[in-house]
């Protein structure tokens, strides 16, 4: 199981992360959440960042999606913060990122 991420159809609500802590936490604090929306105002441009296991990175951007390892210091959007969290256990088995997103940016593949 694997999570798609298609950000051309991401609007930043933010409801991804508030339901990936949710579930971890039982809190609404999307500081523990293993995705993460990137937005900087000043170019108008925005991501999202989604940890899976270890240290590995799913980075998705307007102009496409990567997926590789980044070290810690390293500089990628929400590099640092994101690495600090646990990685995504794909809420064991239904992905409540994937459940809530109102575009379907985020989907379940198999």
């Amino acid at each position: 199981m694997r999570l798609n991420i298609d950000p051309l159809k991401c609007v930043r609500c933010g409801l991804c992360e508030v339901a990936c802590s949710l579930n971890r936490d039982s809190v609404l604090t999307p500081m523990s959440s293993s995705i993460m929306l990137h937005v900087d105002d000043k170019a108008n441009y925005f991501g999202l960042v989604l940890k899976s296991g270890g240290s590995c990175l799913v980075l998705a951007r307007p102009e496409g999606t990567s997926t590789g390892q980044q070290a810690g210091g390293s500089g990628g959007p929400g590099a640092k913060p994101i690495l600090l969290r646990e990685a995504c256990d794909f809420c064991e088995g239904s992905p409540r990122c994937a459940l809530i997103c109102p575009t379907l940016c985020i989907t379940v593949v198999d």
